[in-house]
This record gives C-alpha cells, sequence and structure tokens, in this order.
C-alpha cells in the first residue's frame, strides 16, 4: 500500500500538480507544452484565490490538491500569482493563440455563470472550495473526500456556515452528492454557449453548523 499524508502547499509542487490539472481539463491544444501552461494558469489563479491549501502526497509525490478560500485572501499573495498567471498567458498566446483565446472566453464565460448561480442562491462570497483535484492513478484511496474535509474544516473555524463549491458534467460531480452536499443551482450551455462550456454546470454548497458546533465545545 502507498503511504499517503497531507501538508499545505509549498512552491515545489506547482508542477506536479499542474500535470494532474492538464489531463482532466487541459487537453484543447495539439501542442502539449500549451496545455501544460494551460493548466499552470489555472493553478496559479487558484491558488491567487486562496488562503488554505492542503496537498496529499502519496508516496512522497503530490498526487492530490484542495484550495479553498473563508475570508480575506492576503494581498501579496494575491499578486504572487496572480502575476504568475498573466506569465502563463502570455506563453500561451505565443504558441497557440487560437487555443488561447478560446481558453480565455471559457473562463470569461465561466465566471459569469459562476456568479449568476452564487448571486441566484445567495452562496457566502467567501467561502469556497476553489479547486479539488487528484491524480486518477491515486483515487479510490479516500484522498478527494479527505481533502474537501480538511477545506470544510478551515472554513468553519473560519466562521463560515456553509462552504460553495461549482463543477460541472466534464467532472465528477456525483462524488460532491455522496460526500453529503447539495446542488443549490444548476445552468445548462444554450447554443451560443456550447464549445466553451460543459453541458451544465452546478453550484453546491455544504452546511457547515455541525463543524462549527464541534470546534467550540
Amino acid at each position: 500500500m502507498p503511504e499517503i499524508c497531507y501538508r499545505p502547499f509549498e512552491t515545489p509542487d506547482f508542477d506536479a500538480l499542474a500535470e494532474i490539472l492538464q489531463p482532466l481539463w487541459h487537453t484543447r491544444s495539439s501542442i502539449e507544452r500549451y496545455n501544460f501552461l494551460e493548466a499552470c494558469d489555472d493553478l496559479a489563479y487558484c491558488l491567487s484565490v486562496s488562503n488554505f491549501t492542503q496537498v496529499a502526497l502519496v508516496d512522497g509525490v503530490p498526487g492530490g490538491v484542495v484550495l479553498a478560500r473563508g475570508g480575506s485572501v492576503d494581498p501579496a499573495r494575491a499578486a504572487r500569482w496572480q502575476g504568475a498567471a498573466r506569465g502563463y498567458l502570455e506563453q500561451m498566446d505565443a504558441l497557440d493563440a487560437h487555443s488561447a483565446r478560446r481558453y480565455q472566453a471559457h473562463i470569461d464565460l465561466s465566471c459569469r455563470i459562476g456568479d449568476e448561480l452564487v448571486a441566484a442562491c445567495g452562496a457566502p462570497a467567501e467561502s469556497e472550495v476553489t479547486l479539488l483535484a487528484v491524480h486518477g492513478a491515486a483515487r479510490r484511496r479516500g484522498i478527494g473526500a479527505t481533502l474537501l474535509e480538511a477545506a470544510a474544516a478551515h472554513l468553519a473555524a473560519s466562521g463560515q456556515a456553509r462552504l460553495y463549491l461549482s463543477t460541472d458534467t466534464e467532472c465528477n460531480w456525483a462524488f460532491y452528492e455522496r460526500q453529503g452536499l447539495t446542488r443549490l443551482a444548476a445552468h445548462r450551455a444554450n447554443a451560443d454557449e456550447r464549445g466553451l462550456l460543459p453541458e451544465e454546470t452546478y453550484l453546491y454548497g455544504l452546511d457547515l453548523a455541525p463543524r462549527q458546533q464541534t470546534a467550540t465545545r
């Protein structure tokens, strides 16, 4: 059996985590270097809006990650990773400008739809799981559930009453229902959005009150 342990994100983890994200969500270009840079941009952005990190190490190698935001993010941290994301975007544009434009259009549309779903159900703006990913070879070992629970515990400890997260039909959304999350809202891509968005985008939520009560005993 592999040895699994958990700790906060460290900068040397970055490339290994981007390699986990790449085959999951970043395959739009025929240029593999471009796809890796796209995954790097995605990870850097998520780090820029998060103040909680947890990495699962499988035999010493990053095999999963969760990022979350509970309250405000340190401005210096945000600026560092925003700058990194801009650098990756510039490299992407130089390698495959067409794919880079489609990626930016996808990001803009996803953010708009996500904001609309959050506003529609009154989800807390600062209690979000911003990223959860597990390497395919590391699945079915409880890593995803452990990472999600760590994020929920952090958000509860920071005073949040509920966490939320966005997912879609290109992800394993049923996993979240098995962990007790409830679907709060959904968006089905229309004819103009197809090709940029998955078929459906979902907002899920989880009540953190029981964790808050446990933490205060």
